[in-house]
């Protein structure tokens, strides 16, 4: 049974402002922020239980769906502050007011930056934002979509409808419902770029398989010259970094080129990283100019609500501690070994001052 979304924001032009409201593109338009009032005596809460010491609640205005697929537990609900959202086995993936944010940071800079990307792999992006981004490119020609629970693909096809806008449909997809590194094994195809947005989580159960050392190597051999790859690389701050450190040193042993970049994504209150990958791309050699020119070529100026040429540059602007932290050695992930994270690192006590 469909469930219709039953909170709609209220209108703009019920507040009385002594000021005019500036005029917005036609893309924008006004609406009134939820009022406080509303939520009083709703105690739908949703707890966010990713973080073993934090507990993170979100107010529902309610629940679309809850259930349990062959693989994981489904949340799909409506909150007053981000719009809907996915959870996954207590983890949000997507929210509705900032997908668009997290989903053109994952693929543009590989997909612009790539000389003219036809041939596209997608390993996990089950909400099918991934697959929309990607596909707003002419030159593509093919995206083979895997994912390994169909399940959830069908929930988002039904519920998500404003992230993938039917990229699902498209007579140049391909989806295939399977383990990504099982595909990996037996896929003889080959790609220009590759993007994995796969769950977030090194806690040594079967999604660690597709951050191994091993797998990259397999990845490696499905690619063509001059081809990008691009992982969605966890929490990332240098106040957590060693899940993505350690992934940044591993794709380090099979690409000359690694480089770490991030955003702040609001729904997941953090800081989040991405690794792209190649035998020669460099942030520091494109300029924002021809970035912008890109997008205006291949998408039209106004196709992207986010990225722009100084945006995407800025993303691989690390601070001085992150670098820092990016640059010492530890531990690579292998497959069949536990990754055990390195200690924590503490600023000594300032000496006192006479």
């Amino acid at each position: 049974m469909q469930v219709e979304k039953i909170y709609s924001p209220r209108q703009s032009g019920l507040i009385n402002r002594p000021y005019p409201l500036p005029p917005l593109p036609k893309n924008l338009f006004y609406v009134e922020s939820p009022d406080p009032a509303s939520a009083e005596g709703n105690t739908l809460f949703l707890i966010e239980n990713s973080n073993p010491f934090d507990f993170y609640h979100y107010r529902l205005l309610s629940v679309i769906h809850r259930g349990k697929t062959a693989f994981q537990n489904v949340l799909i609900a409506d909150t007053y502050n981000y719009g809907r959202i996915l959870l996954l086995d207590g983890a949000i993936q997507s929210a509705e007011c900032d997908e668009a944010l997290y989903h053109e940071t994952l693929v543009q800079p590989a997909m612009l930056c790539h000389p003219e990307p036809r041939s596209v792999l997608i390993i996990g992006g089950g909400e099918g934002a991934t697959l929309r981004e990607v596909l707003a490119h002419r030159s593509v020609k093919s995206v083979t979509m895997v994912d390994i629970d169909r399940e959830v693909v069908e929930l988002c096809r039904e519920h998500l409808t404003r992230w993938h806008r039917e990229a699902f449909d498209e007579p140049r997809v391909q989806m295939v419902f399977k383990d990504g590194r099982k595909f990996i094994e037996s896929d003889d195809a080959h790609y220009d770029v590759v993007i994995i947005d796969i769950v977030d989580m090194l806690d040594n159960g079967p999604a660690q398989a597709l951050y191994t050392r091993q797998f990259y190597e397999m990845l490696r051999r499905r690619l063509r010259p001059n081809a990008i790859v691009v992982v969605q690389g966890l929490e990332f701050s240098f106040l957590d970094y060693k899940e993505h450190a350690a992934l940044a040193r591993t794709l380090r042993t099979v690409f000359p080129e690694v480089h770490s970049y991030r955003v702040h994504i609001p729904s997941f209150l953090s800081a989040w990283g991405f690794l792209i990958a190649s035998d020669w791309f460099r942030p520091s050699e494109i300029s924002a100019d021809k970035i912008d020119t890109a997008i205006a070529n291949r998408l039209g100026k106004d196709r992207l609500a986010h990225i722009t040429g100084d945006y995407m540059k800025s993303c691989f602007c690390l601070c001085k501690r992150t670098r820092f932290m990016l640059s010492l050695p530890g531990p690579i992930l292998e497959d069949n070994v536990p990754f055990v994270a390195p200690p924590d690192i503490k600023d000594a006590e300032p000496p006192c001052q006479p």
